[in-house]
């Protein structure tokens, strides 16, 4: 993924998981089922960022 578009790609996926986290609270799951879920996700995602060269 080019470098210039990594910070509009993380708004991007944390605005779809607040979303989706939002709706699945209002759904009815348990919010310690998220907790759980967004770790998870958050592991795939830096996983799939792949290394990134210091600030």
């Amino acid at each position: 993924m080019p470098q210039r578009n990594g910070r509009t790609w993380d708004l991007v996926v944390f605005l779809a998981v607040l979303g989706a986290g939002t709706v699945l609270v209002l759904c009815g799951v348990a919010p310690e089922s998220l907790a759980t879920i967004a770790v998870a996700v958050s592991g795939l995602y830096t996983v799939w960022r792949g290394p990134q060269p210091p600030a």
